[in-house]
């Protein structure tokens, strides 16, 4: 039985690949709002537009509307971190911004000055949840733990009046410490 099993894998995967890429994106779409389906999560799904909107928490009492689309060729993750901030803090929104970016593997911390939000944003080449279906999952767990880090520090920014550089040295070593599990 495994042997089948495998060969249905390659098999899906091969015809995966040979769709055009329009098809392709058709087809991760679809997955897209399977996966919201089957995880009951809170979500509308926008057809027209080609985008899935999911509440998720960003910490006790605060929750964050992610937005996922399928466009372009990739699977795109968006979330407004921050609705609005007090101008005069501008500065340090970028410092931090500036200190994330640089050390994000994946995704960008964008600030807009117009509508003086902070958003974080993540795309993957479609091509790797078209051919692995438990991408999209780890796409969408990653984009959100991510999300709770930078909600985290801007929220200890603009409460705590902390330094940027403080903020994102305490975050580094909190992480070096969960990963060699030393407290």
């Amino acid at each position: 039985m495994k042997i089948l099993e495998q060969i249905k894998f390659y098999l899906k995967r091969v015809y995966r690949l040979s769709l055009s890429g329009k098809k392709q994106q058709d087809v991760v779409w679809k997955d897209l709002i399977k996966l919201h389906k089957n995880a009951k999560w809170k979500s509308g799904v926008f057809e027209n537009d080609k985008y899935v909107e999911t509440i998720f928490k960003f910490a006790s009492e605060k929750y964050g509307t992610f937005y996922y689309f399928v466009y372009e060729g990739f699977f795109h993750c968006k979330v407004k971190i921050l609705e609005s901030y007090p101008p005069d803090l501008t500065t340090e929104i970028f410092i931090l911004s500036t200190h994330f970016n640089n050390i994000l593997n994946e995704g960008v911390v964008i600030v807009n000055t117009k509508n003086s939000d902070v958003e974080f944003y993540l795309k993957k080449d479609l091509l790797i949840p078209l051919m692995y279906s438990g991408e999209l999952y780890n796409q969408l767990i990653k984009h959100y733990d991510i999300s709770k880090d930078i909600y985290a520090a801007y929220q200890r920014l603009i409460i705590e009046q902390e330094a940027p550089a403080i903020i994102i040295a305490d975050l580094l070593r909190e992480k070096e410490e969960k990963k060699t599990g030393t407290t």
